[in-house]
């Protein structure tokens, strides 16, 4: 039994404040093991040495709207790690007044209620939420503004939540980098609804706007006829923000 299963019943001890200076000030992929209180030959050995397929256990279960989607949960030693970065990256992440997923105190029922009785309500969801964030863009992400880690930090970081070359659905870490990953677009999203005088949410790869305006702004969505059948059609600049930001809309569930 290794150091980390040794552990695996303890989360890291810092406050949330403190786990916050300790990411900002990360240099090097030695200060990240200290951080996640692990001895960092651990650390390489389990993300490098051993071998991808015997990192995760994988199976798949059927989706309520048809189909099968695969679920990738690590085995015990890596899934401690996922956990301890996960309350390092809760504890960095500033939490969208739109976000109604994988956050404290908010959930589906939260996410519903900015939506009720409204007179119009638009939902589409993402295709492919969590496979299409792949390795370069959550390496990507801890480089660039607000995070700004060095590049080797990057990496390591990216290889701790990436199987694949992409998030897996099932890992400890995947919910809180999509919620970091679409803090852009989250942004964008609801500068669109406050110019369109509609209300915007987010619940993991579910989009919802509601409006109590008489019509349904067109940058939204509209309806348009064909062959004697209404089709709905996504607004162009909303499908343009969705585009910019790396995602696309999973246009069978519409």
């Amino acid at each position: 039994m290794d150091k980390v299963q040794k552990n695996s019943q303890l989360l890291l001890t810092n406050t949330p404040e403190a786990l916050r200076d300790k990411f900002y000030s990360l240099k090097q992929p030695t200060d990240l093991a200290d951080l996640l209180e692990i001895c960092y030959s651990d650390l390489i050995y389990h993300i490098y040495i051993v071998k991808p397929e015997k990192r995760y256990k994988i199976f798949d279960i059927p989706k309520k709207s048809g189909g099968i989607r695969q679920i990738s949960t690590p085995i015990t030693a890596l899934k401690i790690i996922q956990r301890k970065l996960n309350q390092v990256l809760q504890a960095v992440y500033q939490i969208k007044p739109s976000v109604h997923g994988f956050v404290s105190n908010k959930n589906v029922v939260t996410n519903a209620r900015n939506h009720v009785k409204k007179r119009y309500v638009l939902n589409i969801d993402l295709k492919d939420f969590f496979p299409s964030v792949n390795f370069g863009r959550v390496r990507g992400m801890f480089m660039a503004t607000p995070y700004g880690l060095h590049p080797d930090v990057a990496t390591v970081l990216a290889q701790i939540c990436c199987y694949n070359h992409q998030l897996p659905q099932g890992a400890p870490t995947s919910p809180i980098i999509t919620n970091m990953i679409c803090g852009k677009m989250d942004s964008q999203l609801q500068r669109l609804a406050k110019e369109c005088k509609a209300t915007y949410t987010r619940y993991a790869d579910d989009i919802t706007f509601s409006t109590s305006l008489p019509k349904f702004p067109k940058d939204l969505a509209y309806i348009v006829n064909e062959e004697d059948q209404e089709k709905l059609i996504i607004g162009d600049t909303l499908f343009q923000i969705i585009k910019a930001n790396g995602f696309e809309l999973n246009v069978s569930a519409q």
